[in-house]
This record gives C-alpha cells, sequence and structure tokens, in this order.
C-alpha cells in the first residue's frame, strides 16, 4: 500500500511538474484555446472531406459564400475560371501589390533611395504584440539577413511582398505617403476595390477596448489611430501593453466576423491587376518587371521551380481567410494564368485545418500548372 502510494505521489508530481514546464510559458496560448472551444468546432463537419485538393474543388463548389476563384490564360481570358467573380472579399495584405507599385514609382522617378537605411526600431514600433508574431518574426529575420546587419529600404518592400507583417506593411504605408498612393490607385480605375490602408489602425479600430466597433468606420479614423500609435510614444506604449495583455479581445468567431471592417476587392480585378502586371502595362514597364521580382520570392523551392518557368504571387493568412493573386507560366505547356483566389470569412476550425496545411497556396499554384485540377474546379463550380 505505501508503495503504491509512494508511486502515485512520484506520479502527480511528475505530471504537475511536466503541466508546470508546459503550461505556464504558453498559458496566454491554453487560455486562448480554452476560451474559444464554440469557434474551434465551427465547421469541424468539412475538414474530414477536404484532405485533398479534389475535395477542396468539392467544398467550393458548395459554398460560393466563401469563394471567389478567377483564373485566366492572359492570351485568352475569355476562356477561364470565373467564379463569384464580382462578389466583395477583404482585401488584407493582397493591398501591397499597391505599395509595390508605388514604392517602384517613386524610385523610378528618384523621389525614394531604395539604399536608404531604415533603423530597426523604425519598423518594430509598429509592430502590434500578439497580432501575426510569425509573420513579423519571420520578416525581421528577412531583414536583418545580410552581412552588414543594414536594412535597406529596398528589403522593406521584399518583405511586404513575402510575409503578412503589419509593421513593414505600413512602415512602408508611411513612407510613401497617403496622398501619393491614392493617385496611384485611383490610376489604376479599379472600380470594386477600397483604398488600401494601415493594420495599424485597422486592429486598433476592431479592439472593442479602443473603439465602439458597433459602426462602421472612416477612413480618416483609420489613419489617424495609426498616425497616433506610431507618432505618440505614451499611446504607442499603452497599446502595446493592452494587446500583450488581451490580444484584440475578441473571439475567433468574433475575430473572423471582424473581416468586415476590411478594405474590400474582387477576384475579377485583383486577377486583371495580374494580367496587366504580367504584360508590363502597370505604370511603366520598368516599374512593372520590378514589382514582379519581388514577388517572385515563392520561386525558392523544388516543387515550384519544377512546375513553373516562372512564378510570382502575394498571399494572406488570418483569422478566418486565406487568399492570394498570382501570375504564373507552367512549366508543362508554356501558358501564363492570372489568378486570384478568396477563401473568405471561413468556419474557424475549417480555416485552421487548411491554414495548417497550406491548402490554400498548393491549390492556387496547382490549378495553374495541372489541367486535372482545373477541370474539377470547373465541373464543380458548374455543377
Amino acid at each position: 500500500m505505501k508503495r503504491a502510494l509512494k508511486f502515485l505521489f512520484v506520479f502527480l508530481a511528475v505530471a504537475i511538474g511536466i503541466f508546470a514546464l508546459a503550461g505556464i510559458p504558453n498559458y496566454s496560448a491554453f487560455k486562448t484555446l480554452f476560451s474559444n472551444t464554440d469557434g474551434m468546432a465551427e465547421g469541424s463537419e468539412y475538414v474530414e472531406n477536404t484532405y485533398s485538393l479534389k475535395s477542396l474543388t468539392q467544398f467550393i463548389g458548395e459554398h460560393p459564400e466563401h469563394m471567389s476563384v478567377v483564373s485566366f490564360n492572359v492570351n485568352d481570358p475569355d476562356s477561364g475560371i470565373y467564379y463569384q467573380a464580382d462578389r466583395p472579399r477583404t482585401l488584407g495584405m493582397l493591398s501591397n501589390i499597391f505599395l509595390l507599385l508605388e514604392y517602384e514609382r517613386q524610385v523610378e522617378t528618384g523621389l525614394i533611395d531604395p539604399l536608404e537605411i531604415v533603423p530597426l526600431e523604425d519598423i518594430q514600433r509598429l509592430n502590434l504584440p500578439e497580432v501575426g508574431d510569425n509573420a513579423h518574426n519571420s520578416a525581421i529575420e528577412f531583414l536583418q539577413d545580410n552581412e552588414a546587419g543594414l536594412i535597406t529600404l529596398d528589403r522593406v518592400a521584399a518583405a511586404s511582398a513575402q510575409f503578412s507583417d503589419i509593421a513593414t506593411s505600413d512602415y512602408l504605408w508611411f513612407k510613401l505617403g497617403y496622398d501619393n498612393i491614392e493617385m496611384l490607385f485611383n490610376s489604376l480605375e479599379l472600380y470594386a476595390t477600397d483604398h488600401p490602408l494601415p493594420f495599424t489602425g485597422l486592429y486598433l479600430f476592431i479592439h472593442p477596448d479602443i473603439s465602439d466597433t458597433s459602426r462602421s468606420y472612416s477612413e480618416e479614423e483609420v489613419i489617424e489611430l495609426a498616425e497616433r500609435f506610431k507618432n505618440d510614444d505614451s499611446f504607442n506604449k499603452e497599446i502595446k501593453q493592452l494587446f500583450e495583455n488581451k490580444r484584440l479581445n475578441l473571439s475567433f468567431i468574433q475575430e473572423r466576423n471582424a473581416l468586415s471592417y476590411f478594405p474590400h476587392t474582387t477576384a475579377f480585378e485583383m486577377a486583371n491587376l495580374m494580367a496587366r502586371l504580367y504584360k508590363n502595362e502597370l505604370v511603366s514597364p520598368g516599374v512593372s518587371k520590378r514589382v514582379k521580382e519581388k514577388m517572385n520570392w515563392v520561386k525558392d523551392g523544388t516543387a515550384i521551380e519544377r512546375s513553373f518557368a516562372e512564378y510570382g504571387a502575394i498571399y494572406d493568412n488570418r483569422m478566418g481567410m486565406l487568399s492570394g493573386i498570382d501570375f504564373g507560366t507552367s512549366a508543362y505547356d508554356g501558358h501564363t494564368s492570372a489568378q486570384a483566389v478568396f477563401f473568405d470569412k471561413l468556419p474557424v476550425a475549417f480555416w485552421l485545418h487548411l491554414s495548417a496545411n497550406h491548402m490554400q497556396e498548393d491549390y492556387q499554384q496547382r490549378v495553374i500548372w495541372d489541367p486535372a485540377l482545373y477541370e474539377a474546379t470547373l465541373n464543380e463550380i458548374n455543377d
């Protein structure tokens, strides 16, 4: 009996120790999961049947409320996939395409120096704790990955194409200037796409401890919040502490629903933007070519190198949404496609499944070079 009690005591002590080592450092993560049990179950019924890309096309065909897909040959745009092409979708980090275009325009005209040194603290100042930490850490690692350890403005622009990082995107937004971005945006003649706005301002607006989220916002209000966060030391410190303690203070479902506050676009306009970019028709041939070079980061991988002669993309991944714009030339038949794919306002559990398995990116790349997946998508949306 004593030996049994001793064993039980040792077992409990070890178990408590393991839980403490694992749980205490990750307490906020455990707390977040336990407070989102409803969200973790939302859409779980779709998970089991979507482990292949072909089965994912069935979800696409059955759920137009969550999906928009536009994919066409740039030399034959009349034939292609145009599924929910004009339905408003969350723009998200795809707005970085406009920042890249305006950045390269200002470089071309000599307004800014691409070799200008950017202090790391200026970028870190715009980081919101607990919001996209993985993307931010990856962006900072990329920015510092050079022998001198110096961050150039051109490297910040490249990071905005590669990572869904709020801080690098907003730094570039403020550097370029709202008036310049707006003039560039208006020159593109987009009629269903909202103006790109600083993400810090958007996230401050949807935080219930900061703003009245029961009403819609104005562009000026979002920009004012972002400027105050950037320029006001005490406000910046206060906001960072708030996000460290409470993050967004929203459940997963509420955070997903808050996407309705973000700027929107359509798959049709964004895919056509990619076709114009590929043909070097945006701003100038030189600007278009340099933007394509910065979007070409995704080619660093054997699967993409094997399947594409040329490929460029900007992706976004945030609670409830997975999206991407891209252009790609198939290595197998030489045709070039322009695309925009939106998985928008997804059930939380289903979003976690797709996000963890990078299925949206795989789907978007493969539908260009795999005729079977292209046809499977056409069949499902036609049904």
